[in-house]
């Protein structure tokens, strides 16, 4: 099979991408219904169906996804080539598109401010967040972060973190009226805020003192997939709960939140971000890797 017309595959990229013939059109300067035109005929040429239409929605089908995910790098990566074809008189630029759980995504925030900002004004830094294990390849991210342990093995990947905790700590409004827990069997008589997995499974709270290992099955009147909501109920009193400790330091350092059972809150995998081997590097990215990185 020869190989479709270029302005196809860009109107298919940028369809899938956004999900909408508006916002591709927009990007390719062409009318909706050229756009809508043109992937139609990418897919009568393949002879599939890739994407699934409405008055209301566009939505990709399962070859459309599998096309997406191999197009829309091979097409950035082309596009990003050409663009640095002048490297040595252009800054980096270019959007990145990273996948993020809950955990990092504040962190990356803090690390990608202002200062980022200002120092790459052509980088535009796209956040998906989502708490699944996704293929990024196949859904057309130019990196992901997450735990050390849960990094794919044939990645790249590149130390953000390389230590942290996760913490139980409490709002000092909290402690005042309940009291502090001297040891985690404590926590059994307090009112924790508890996570669950993607899975549906409930995480239980596990603590480490030299070669002591205590695992507790907390209870409390509230449980959440979402650490954003965990972190905003301990702010607000509601109970204790368990951490990543980076998104509380600012919180710990005002005596807002304490932590407690300090030294029985153990050490967990880095953050790591990880990216495709043997792929053309987006100066954008480098940019993003070099300003994120943990020496």
């Amino acid at each position: 099979m020869s190989l479709p017309p270029m302005n196809e595959l860009l109107a298919f990229q940028k369809t899938a991408s956004r999900l909408s013939f508006k916002k591709a059109s927009d990007e390719l300067n062409l009318t909706p219904s050229t756009v809508s035109h043109l992937v139609r005929s990418l897919e009568e040429r393949l002879k599939t169906r890739l994407l699934n239409r409405t008055t209301r929605s566009v939505s990709l089908t399962e070859p459309g996804q599998k096309l997406f995910g191999q197009l829309n790098s091979i097409l950035n990566n082309l596009t990003q080539a050409v663009d640095e074809l002048d490297t040595d008189d252009k800054q980096p630029n270019g959007t990145i598109r990273i996948s993020v759980n809950e955990i990092a995504a504040p962190i990356l925030l803090d690390k990608l401010g202002k200062e980022f900002r200002e120092t790459f004004p052509n980088v535009h830094v796209e956040l998906i967040v989502d708490n699944r294990l996704i293929d990024t390849v196949a859904e057309g991210f130019d990196a992901g972060i997450r735990l050390r342990d849960t990094v794919p093995q044939d990645m790249v990947a590149v130390p953000v973190i390389k230590d942290f905790r996760f913490v139980v700590a409490a709002a000092t409004t909290y402690i005042e009226k309940h009291g502090l827990p001297t040891q985690p069997s404590d926590l059994l008589e307090h009112n924790c805020i508890g996570f669950r997995f993607q899975s549906g499974r409930l995480y239980e709270w596990e603590f480490k003192r030299k070669d002591k290992r205590m695992v507790i099955d907390v209870k409390g009147t509230m449980t959440t997939n979402n650490p954003g909501l965990i972190m905003k109920a301990v702010k607000n009193g509601v109970g204790i709960g368990h951490i990543a400790e980076p998104l509380i330091k600012k919180e710990v350092e005002s005596k807002e939140l304490t932590v407690l059972l300090d030294d029985w809150n153990p050490g967990w995998p880095g953050l790591y971000l990880y990216f495709p081997r043997n792929r053309h590097m987006p100066s954008g990215l480098r940019a993003v890797i070099d300003t994120l990185r943990d020496n």
